[in-house]
Formats: structure tokens, C-alpha cells, sequence
């Protein structure tokens, strides 16, 4: 995941976080689309800013999970907020074509990282339920609505979320959808992980981490793509950056702080 730091945010949680708010960029669908909003918000004077923002093919950091993204007032101390390349005058169609299908992928493998690690049902939330406090999946647009704190209505009404939430359970892969305790799977393998191994294991590991929004095939074999992937990751947790999966960069694909 590329990081491009967002100018305007809060440093830290007023609330804990219980909500992924989704937002169309009002932007065309292009592969920098992502990076181009992000350097909006690395640059912009108007304090706006998101957690991650999407496109087809990749997906950009603009603010820590642990800090508080400027997106839509009244989720934004308890909310994850996700920017997605388009407009919210797009129908159904034009949300499910070519493009839209690998953003909403790339964006359901976040969102299920997110639904896991901090126990957030895969489920749209009702406006009612939103201004319960329940924990759930929600728009700018009911956000809006419900706290009456902004006039932006995106992701619209063509956006397809029960697609999107199957893509979000699928890259959960069968996996609760938050209610109970993050599990570690036991780690069979005595060894660390060279290049070219294979097994049930290098699978686990790679399904976490698209879950956590590293691009990566799930296919069980361990890769010169999945070292470098590794040695990032264990970089970012400051981990020693040996491309090996000992077992400190497992346990941390599970419980490490997303940041």
C-alpha cells in the first residue's frame, strides 16, 4: 500500500472506531486516480482528508487508522473513512463495469482488514442503526442525513452494496464478520519461510495480509513478490527486514496495528 500523508487530520481517536464510511471522489476513473486525490489531500487548503482512497489498481494511505480522517462530520472520530474513484450519479452499471469491479475488489480486501481488526459487522447500516451507534457499514450521504453536519450525498444511490459486501466476506475468506475475538491460526511450519516454499500456511498468510491491503496472489506459493511484500511489512512493524515469515511477522499480520 502507498502512503501519500494527508495535510488536515486529528492526531488520535476521540471515540473508538466503529463505522467504514464509504465516498465516490467525484473524480474520473483512471489508474492515478487514487494518487491524485491523495496529493489533493497532502497539498489542498481545505481541511478535507480520508483514510485511504482507491481506484483499479491501487490503493493510497492518507491517514493512520489510529488518527482521525476529516471526511464527514459526525462519523469522523468513530469512522474509517474510504474514498472510491468515481461520482455518485453513477447507476448500478456504471458501478459494477470494468474498472469499478477491480476498485471495488482492491476496496472489499481494506474493508475486510478492517471489519476483522476492529470487529465491525459486514453489514450496510440503516439510518436508524447509524444514529443508534451500532457498528456497521455507511455513506457520506447518510451521514449527512443523520447528523445533519454536511450537505455531500456520495457514494449515491446506484452503489452497489451487496456486491460489495460479498467481495468484503469473500476476502474475509469464510471468517467471522467481527463479533468475536481475533484469532491467530496456529503455525504449523517449524521453519522460517525461504523463497519458493509452498503449503496450506504461505495461503493463510497471504489471505491476511490483502487483508490488511498488501497486493498479493493467494495462491500458496511463497514468492520473490511475497519476500519483497514481507520485507515492507516487517519494515513498517520494525521488525527485523528479512523477507522470512518467522514467527514475530506472523503473529503480526494478525495483531499489528494497521497504519
Amino acid at each position: 500500500m502507498k502512503t501519500v500523508k494527508a495535510r488536515w487530520f486529528h492526531s488520535g481517536r476521540l471515540s473508538p472506531i466503529r463505522l467504514v464510511v464509504i465516498h465516490s471522489m467525484e473524480w474520473a476513473e483512471k489508474p492515478t486516480t487514487a494518487e491524485d486525490c491523495a496529493r489533493m489531500f497532502a497539498t489542498m487548503g481545505r481541511q478535507a482528508s480520508a483514510h485511504v482512497c482507491v481506484d483499479n489498481d491501487s490503493v493510497v494511505r492518507c491517514v493512520a487508522d489510529k488518527d482521525t480522517a476529516w471526511a464527514a462530520p459526525g462519523a469522523n472520530a468513530d469512522g474509517l473513512q474510504m474514498e472510491l474513484a468515481g461520482f455518485a450519479r453513477q447507476t448500478r452499471g456504471d458501478w459494477l463495469d470494468a474498472y469499478s469491479k477491480a476498485m471495488l475488489k482492491q476496496a472489499a480486501a481494506v474493508a475486510a482488514g478492517w471489519a476483522r481488526l476492529y470487529k465491525i459487522p459486514v453489514r450496510k447500516l440503516s439510518q436508524a442503526q447509524l444514529r443508534a451507534g451500532l457498528k456497521g457499514f455507511t455513506t457520506h450521504a447518510d451521514v449527512s442525513d443523520v447528523y445533519k453536519r454536511s450537505d455531500h450525498h456520495d457514494p449515491g444511490a446506484g452503489f452497489p452494496w451487496d456486491v460489495f459486501l460479498d467481495l468484503v466476506r469473500e476476502a474475509m475468506a469464510g471468517e467471522d464478520d467481527g463479533d468475536d475475538e481475533v484469532a491467530i491460526p496456529e503455525w504449523k511450519r517449524p521453519l522460517t519461510w525461504p523463497p519458493t516454499t509452498k503449503g496450506d500456511d504461505v495461503k493463510v498468510w497471504q489471505r491476511q495480509m490483502r487483508k490488511r491491503g498488501w497486493k498479493l496472489d493467494v495462491d500458496g506459493w511463497y514468492s520473490q513478490a511475497d519476500e519483497d511484500i514481507c520485507k515492507a511489512f516487517q519494515r513498517e512493524k520494525g521488525l527485523p527486514a528479512t523477507g522470512n515469515v518467522d514467527r514475530p511477522t506472523w503473529e503480526a499480520a494478525w495483531t499489528a496495528p494497521i497504519t
